[in-house]
């Protein structure tokens, strides 16, 4: 279809310059003109918003499946699959937050906002299933953008909790507490302006940074995004788990120190700063799965751009289902590393009643022994841990 649009800017540029169109063989024509229709493609303005996603596909040199072949199926099942569960684990956390008192603190509200966040993902992949493959030429220009703006919108709004929680365990070690005394509506300002950041940069590519207009800056990844807009996207994300790695490494040198100072201290203490280290730990935990999850993607989008030669859409479906499993894994770490959020679960699975849940955890081995009970009492909320 690119074709076409050269050979009738080689044609006009031919015709105005002078030169007859029948002393001239048209493929001649065309063929010599090749570098000029390209310098003005670029610079026409031109968009092409009435056009078929096969347009931009082809532009982009991108296959566009024209029926479902077996890989096709399997990855839809096995994607549909996992967005289900997506959805049901992470709204249990929400739902084991939500019931047991013992989590009712700014740190957990945070990390059911980021299950809040793995939910929305679960919705925006179930959406991106039923949109995939053959069915990607039944979308229209908005309707793509949509798809792809809810991915981003999910994305965001994970990496922005991801950054509020490491900056709130790096206040409360700093200040060895074990929750910090941030107000509910302060939390909840938090939360809005997650969420506000993320529709907004998952809107970016829709009201405007995109390459409808300029179709030569399209990428091959996402064929109506601009290179540009991509190479920020990532490298957005990319400093975001810089600064997130580094505020992590800080705290734990800083606890390291500070233990290594310590010449004595009751069993309360000890036990206090192991209970903020277990917490510690699931939240760095949870930041590394998503850091590993999420990198590859980021990196193959830089490549895109930048590197020719690289054969980056061999890699987009394996590293599209990595992101995607990711949504999944938190809840399941969770499970592991907090043996209250563990029981929690199960009370809910199983229909017990809430009063177990709200009450006191039976048996001292549960709530004194394990590492892994990672929420002291409300009235324990300003414990030192030294």
């Amino acid at each position: 279809m690119l074709i076409d649009i050269k050979s009738y800017y080689c044609m006009s540029n031919a015709a105005l310059g002078g030169k007859s169109a029948n002393k001239l063989d048209t493929q001649g024509v065309v063929s010599s003109c090749v570098e000029e229709s390209e310098r003005t493609l670029k610079m026409d303005g031109q968009c092409y918003y009435n056009e078929t996603i096969a347009f931009f596909y082809n532009a982009s040199k991108k296959h566009l499946a024209t029926e479902w072949n077996t890989v096709s199926k399997l990855v839809m099942g096995l994607g549909l699959t996992v967005c289900i569960f997506i959805m049901l684990a992470n709204l249990l956390v929400m739902v084991a937050i939500y019931i047991n008192r013992r989590f009712h603190f700014p740190i957990y509200y945070l990390m059911a906002n980021l299950a809040a966040a793995d939910f929305f993902a679960g919705l925006a992949y179930f959406y991106l299933m039923f949109n995939t493959g053959p069915n990607t030429r039944r979308l229209t220009v908005s309707t793509w953008l949509l798809r792809q703006g809810l991915i981003d919108t999910s994305l965001t709004a994970s990496v922005a909790n991801l950054l509020a929680i490491a900056i709130e365990r790096h206040i409360t070690v700093f200040r060895m507490q074990l929750h910090t005394r941030m107000s509910n509506r302060r939390v909840v300002v938090v939360i809005v302006i997650i969420w506000t950041m993320s529709i907004v940069m998952g809107a970016i590519p829709s009201v405007g940074w995109n390459c409808i207009c300029a179709i030569k800056t399209c990428s091959n990844m996402a064929p109506l995004y601009s290179n540009s807009y991509l190479v920020f996207w990532a490298i957005f994300n990319l400093v975001t788990f810089v600064v997130m790695v580094v505020l992590y490494a800080h705290i734990f040198m800083y606890v390291r120190q500070r233990t290594m100072r310590m010449s004595r201290h009751s069993s309360g203490q000890r036990r206090n700063r192991d209970t903020m280290m277990s917490l510690l730990k699931t939240v760095v935990i949870v930041l590394g799965a998503f850091i590993v999850c999420w990198t590859p993607g980021l990196v193959l989008l830089l490549l895109d751009v930048f590197c020719e030669e690289c054969n980056v859409l061999a890699f987009e479906k394996f590293f599209l289902l990595l992101a995607e499993f990711n949504s999944a894994m938190n809840p399941i770490i969770y499970s592991y590393r907090d043996k209250e959020m563990s029981v929690t679960f199960k009370q809910i699975l199983f229909c017990q009643r809430q009063e177990n849940i709200n009450g006191t955890v039976e048996g001292s081995d549960r709530s004194a022994s394990s590492l892994n009970h990672t929420v002291l009492s409300p009235h324990n909320n300003d414990h030192s841990v030294v």
